[in-house]
């Protein structure tokens, strides 16, 4: 994984006031979940140093994706041991996120005009998915060319450009026309030019998500079960022998740099995510309390069991402390009355995606990320509604700072998804700090120091745009 490749996504929503200048948008902005956003920015920043961390024998595995362990990081495929690490979290939670805020966004919305911001959401994200990929300047050129790093800068600029809303008319219409003119000199570049093969793999799914996941929501406001039903027929596809009629919807690819049908498979994780974002709109914000604060503490402590015991392969263990774990939230939450909000429901959420998927955890060889199997994404899900809680339980205490600087993050993703890629390396090269950066990668402190410092100038660079209003929306 390239020290750029953020698994960042977007999130529907409309475009907040900012505080005073230096602080982040405000936790009490309307329209907004603080903990939604503060999830989202979690994984930013998550993935961001997952993939700029030093890559060698110096850490250990847990520390990467659980099926490309150390120190050759090598693939094996279906052959990949089983495990999970907190790496392997990233992407569930943005795909949680991503569906939680499609009922957030849709409030006062007509279906028409829904179903328009689905398809428009999910062009816009597969544009990106295509143009981001074409202009990192090591696709550009297979040299650090001064050049190259400068195209890709300007990629920076021109993608802010489109895709703040604040950007008038006329000159995001430049922009847009600026980016096809950086594709048209491809060729000129790389000798290559533009290939739709070429693109960012977790961008074209978040795109499939983004038009699946809304058009679905939209289509079943009235009859939410029926989302599930969807669920299961994807999985019955995808189940399905070689011989069966419904091969050839698994087989159907008109154009598979767009779509495939296996990317469904993650409607597992955003269905649970558009049924929490229904509870999230309507239900009262929880009130701070002691026994909140220690349900929090609890949903991080089932988090970390289930990455120990997953990645240890205690799964009979660990199956047995979550399910006593997830009882004893209940009995938390059974005396909190009234004020506990949107945590009961969620809770239960989390139980019923965590015990359904540890109990058929053993299925299809294990727990895995590559391939995904489909334990992975209802763990993956439970975890996020997990530490969706954790994070609420942020909200007037000590760590309301710390749910205010991930918020923060978090509401401005796409901007952090790239800012590593188009405007950290490449002026890492042009200022000539990219070989004592890369460097640093000679024994665990330093290899961890690597990622550090390169996630702290990418949230460093999104909290300044964020004070100057420069969010980029899809």
């Amino acid at each position: 994984m390239q020290a750029a490749h953020s698994e960042a996504l977007d999130a529907p929503g409309r475009q907040e006031a900012l505080d005073a200048p230096g602080r982040q948008a405000a936790l009490d902005a309307p329209g907004r979940q603080a903990a939604l956003d503060a999830l989202r920015g979690l994984a930013v920043l998550g993935m961001v140093l997952s993939g700029s961390i030093g890559f060698g024998p110096h850490l250990p595995g847990w520390m990467y994706h659980a099926q490309v362990p150390p120190p050759l990081f090598r693939f094996a495929g279906a052959n990949a041991l089983p495990g999970l690490t907190w790496v392997d979290l990233v992407f569930p939670a943005f795909l949680f996120a991503m569906g939680a805020a499609i009922p957030l966004a849709a409030r006062g919305q007509g279906v028409l005009q829904g179903a328009w911001t689905a398809v428009r959401r999910g062009a816009l994200l597969l544009g990106f998915a295509l143009f981001v990929e074409h202009m990192k300047a090591a696709r550009i050129s297979s040299t650090p060319e001064p050049w190259a790093q400068g195209l890709s800068l300007l990629a920076f600029v021109l993608l802010g450009l489109m895709l703040v809303r604040a950007t008038p008319r006329g000159l995001r219409l430049a922009a847009f026309a600026g980016g096809a003119a950086l594709l048209a000199l491809l060729p000129f570049a790389d000798g290559q030019g533009f290939k739709p093969q070429r693109q960012d793999i977790i961008l074209v799914v978040l795109a499939n998500m983004a038009l699946f996941g809304g058009l679905l929501w939209w289509a079943t406001r009235r009859w939410p079960m029926a989302r599930w039903a969807v669920c299961l027929g994807v999985v019955a596809v995808m189940l399905s022998p070689s011989e069966a009629w419904t091969r050839a919807w698994l087989d159907a690819t008109p154009a598979g740099w767009a779509y495939r049908f296996v990317f469904l498979k993650y409607l597992l994780v955003v269905v649970p995510g558009l049924w929490l974002g229904e509870v999230l709109a309507r239900a009262p914000e929880p009130a701070p309390t002691t026994r909140h604060a220690a349900l929090a503490g609890l949903a991080l402590a089932l988090v970390v069991l289930n990455l120990v015991g997953l990645y240890t392969r205690a799964t009979g263990w660990n199956a047995l402390l979550s399910t006593l774990g997830l009882a004893a939230g209940c009995g938390l939450l059974r005396g909190a009355g009234g004020g506990a909000g949107w945590l009961a429901p969620a809770w239960r959420l989390a139980s019923l995606l965590m015990l359904v998927g540890l109990f058929i955890e053993p299925l299809q060889g294990g727990i895995r990320k590559d391939p995904s199997t489909f334990s992975y994404q209802l763990v993956g899900a439970g975890c996020a509604v997990l530490l969706l809680v954790a994070l609420q339980g942020l909200q007037g205490s000590r760590g309301q700072a710390l749910l205010a600087f991930l918020a923060g993050q978090g509401r401005n993703p796409l901007l952090a998804y790239v800012a590593g890629s188009l405007c950290v390396l490449p002026l890492l090269h042009l200022s000539g700090l990219h070989a004592a950066w890369a460097g640093l990668n000679t024994g665990w402190f330093t290899a961890l120091l690597k990622g550090l410092l390169f996630t702290g100038a990418v949230a460093a660079l999104t909290a300044c745009a964020n004070r100057y209003r420069w969010v980029w929306r899809s």
